[in-house]
């Protein structure tokens, strides 16, 4: 596999993690702020629906549903983050389309952290992220697929924030598991 074969990848999820949440009840406080969000065209892409699976432990909990990408307040892996799916193909490179998408999370995480219906109780950590290729095909879950996406991801974090290099290791998961990294950025919380 080449650095090409994954050309085409659109098809991303970036999590951030919360560093603190005292959140009661995830239905109750999220739903409403979503369904707002959608009413009020918070966010520049096409928002279309709420989800509640906050019913279900580890689940992807309450998800605002958007053309182009879903956004879950997500507990899949064990920890609460904010999941950006990408959902669509995008104008660029797969590595503008992955820095796209953390900009979109990271946008959405510090939004749900300004709402005052949140304030103080929920705050995200910018520079912890999670980013999986949601393509089994073009990038593998192997030492060469890793290879590839990682170089990936490391040109999308210099296009999205332009400074410091990040630090990037492969998540050890099960080899038919999504490819998945962790990924420290070296940049300022605005």
């Amino acid at each position: 596999m080449n650095g090409t074969r994954l050309a085409g990848l659109y098809r991303v999820c970036v999590k951030c993690y919360a560093a603190e949440y005292t959140v009661e009840n995830d239905a109750e406080l999220f739903v409403p702020i979503f369904h707002d969000w959608i009413r009020d065209r918070a966010l520049d892409l096409v928002m279309l629906d709420v989800a509640d699976y906050a019913h279900a432990p580890d689940s992807p909990g309450i998800v605002l549903v958007c053309h182009e990408a879903s956004f879950a307040l997500d507990r899949s892996d064990g920890r609460l983050g904010l999941l950006c799916q990408r959902r669509l193909p995008f104008d660029g490179t797969a590595s503008e389309g992955i820095a796209e998408t953390v900009r979109q999370t990271l946008d959405v995480a510090a939004r749900l952290e300004a709402d005052p219906r949140v304030m103080g109780k929920l705050r995200f950590d910018p520079t912890r992220l999670r980013i999986e290729a949601n393509d089994r095909l073009l990038a593998p879950n192997s030492s060469e697929g890793y290879r590839d996406f990682a170089a990936l991801v490391r040109a999308a974090i210099a296009t999205a924030f332009g400074a410091g290099e990040p630090a990037v290791e492969k998540i050890d998961n099960d080899p038919r598991d999504r490819l998945a990294l962790f990924v420290r950025l070296h940049v300022a919380r605005g």
